[in-house]
């Protein structure tokens, strides 16, 4: 089955799609058991909103999804799939999330998009933000859960929402781009490392059966709570 652009959730031929994409169908099923009623959510790289729609449908109408997403081809795909599927608690925001704000050189190559250059392929610029002084600017005063695919940005994101994650009870799902992670001379270690440091529990978890460990060494996501 290609790429789905525009889908129907829950319909059989999004369910198909699912089963032929296991990245994208471990995604759904673990949002879908740590997202709970009424959360505030952050979906950092919203893509075409399967993870957004996802917590969007579990937080229910008394939650809200803050979804981050800088491709314009995947903003508006996004926005159109919110709207198909007639959700009313996400909330669309055009740009890249880092530890700064500031207007910087994205990249996109096929589906995927990041802030680490590579030769050969589209770039353009974006707007970006960190969480901390986004929250602060919109006077939102709780945040329960983030899911993250960054591309490459993961501890950069997580650095700019320190004061967020001191303050807050907060569940992290968080996809690991070690490639990307490489550019920074960072790895999956630096970030368990600063979760750590915050009073975080972290955990690597399995895209093939979900389950959890302490094995840091290769981890495909990373979860954490405090």
């Amino acid at each position: 089955m290609a790429e789905m652009k525009l889908f129907q959730y829950n319909s059989s031929a999004f369910k198909a799609y699912l089963k032929e994409h296991t990245h994208e169908a471990a995604e759904v099923k673990f949002l879908q058991s740590i997202a709970e009623e009424g959360m505030n959510a952050l979906d950092i790289g919203g893509h075409i909103g399967i993870t957004a729609i996802t917590i969007a449908k579990k937080i229910g109408k008394d939650g809200l999804v803050y979804s981050f997403e800088p491709v314009p081809e995947y903003l508006d795909i996004l926005k159109k799939n919110i709207a198909h599927n007639k959700i009313k608690n996400i909330k669309v925001f055009n740009k890249a999330v880092t530890n700064r704000v500031e207007t910087s050189d994205f990249y996109q190559d096929g589906g995927g998009s990041s802030i680490v250059p590579k030769e050969g392929i589209e770039k353009f610029s974006v707007k970006t933000t960190a969480i901390d002084v986004f929250l602060d600017e919109e006077k939102i005063d709780k945040i329960d859960l983030i899911n993250m695919d960054s591309e490459g940005a993961e501890l950069l994101v997580l650095k700019g929402a320190e004061k967020t994650l001191r303050r807050n009870k907060v569940k992290i799902f968080c996809e690991i781009h070690h490639g990307f992670l490489s550019h920074f001379n960072q790895s999956a270690k630096d970030i368990v490392d600063y979760l750590q440091k915050l009073n975080y529990e972290v955990k690597s978890v399995s895209l093939n059966d979900l389950s959890m460990d302490e094995n840091f060494d290769k981890p495909e996501y990373i979860y954490a709570h405090n």
